[in-house]
């Protein structure tokens, strides 16, 4: 099978949600197994962790909290995505990990060995995306793996327009 072992990226988004979509059609070609993985960016999480504490909180306890919080948020949306793949009847390898999003997207998926890289593109064109790169377009040009990027409101089969 050309695609038996893809890797499916996400951030919960809505374009991440198309995307999965797209994981789910590939079944009917031969995709059995699913390496799903979230990042948090541990450069978001070294930003709340710099940022001044106030004057109520011992200094870091809330910050601490709050990425505390996005550990627990995003495992609990990492689970129902590979509940919805499992119910799909795909076999789901699930990581939910800390660090830079498009090089541990690609560590992962030479170290599972897939076949196909699936991530959505938020298309975003600001100071953030000049600054940090864009999260697929990293991966488009440095993943060693055919990397499929669905973008926000693509349809298949449907004309796009120029």
């Amino acid at each position: 099978m050309l695609f038996r072992r893809v890797l499916f990226a996400t951030d919960f988004s809505d374009v991440s949600r198309e995307a999965l979509g797209y994981v789910l059609k590939l079944q009917q070609a031969g995709c059995r197994e699913v390496v799903l993985v979230h990042v948090i960016d541990e450069r978001e999480t070294n930003a709340i962790l710099t940022e001044p504490s106030g004057f109520i909180e011992p200094s870091g306890g809330y910050e601490h909290q709050i990425i505390t919080r996005m550990g627990e948020n995003a495992q609990k949306e990492l689970d129902e995505v590979r509940q919805s793949l499992v119910k799909a009847g795909f076999r789901v390898l699930p990581y939910l990990i800390d660090g830079v999003p498009a090089r541990e997207i690609m560590r992962i998926a030479d170290a599972e060995r897939v076949n196909l890289i699936i991530l959505g593109s938020h298309g975003k064109t600001n100071l953030l995306h000049i600054l940090l790169g864009s999260v697929s377009e990293n991966v488009l040009r440095h993943a060693r793996q055919p990397v499929l990027i669905v973008r926000r409101g693509y349809v298949a089969g449907e004309p796009e327009e120029l």
